[in-house]
């Protein structure tokens, strides 16, 4: 999906794009995922106040956009909806703690046999896998 559609859903869902919006958003559909408010801020060059960040953040979620999600840090981090962003998952290495992304589909007839026998409604998938990275795993 092209940014310039995603900006005009958006803008069908009742939202006003200002330029701190399309930068979010840009930010997200070019990978990042589960960003603070703070990394947020960081990126952006004109260097708004945080409360202005939590407002653009809460009204994306209220759109449909973003999903906040608590990570064991306990920081709330958000991440793209699985509407707007193609499923994927991190691989954390329990060594130096870097995350890696990395792209998966879930196939449709497993969610929704989850859903059948869970007797639930599945919103976003997300898969986490922890182990070593290629580098620390070298050094073992």
């Amino acid at each position: 999906m092209k940014i310039e559609s995603i900006w005009n859903e958006l803008r069908n869902r009742g939202l006003r794009m200002t330029s701190l919006k399309k930068h979010v958003v840009r930010l997200f559909l070019e990978g990042g995922c589960g960003l603070s408010a703070r990394e947020i801020l960081d990126s952006i060059p004109s260097s708004p106040h945080i409360s202005t960040v939590h407002r653009c953040l809460c009204s994306l979620e209220d759109a449909g956009f973003l999903r906040p999600d608590r990570n064991p840090d306990g920081l709330l981090r958000y991440r793209c909806s699985r509407m707007f962003y193609p499923d994927h998952g991190h691989f954390s290495c329990q060594e130096c703690g870097k995350r890696i992304p990395f792209s998966f589909n879930l196939p449709e007839e497993f969610l929704q046999e989850l859903e059948r026998t869970g007797r639930f409604k599945i919103g976003n998938a997300d898969f986490f896998l922890e182990g070593k990275c290629e580098h620390c795993s070298k050094e073992s």
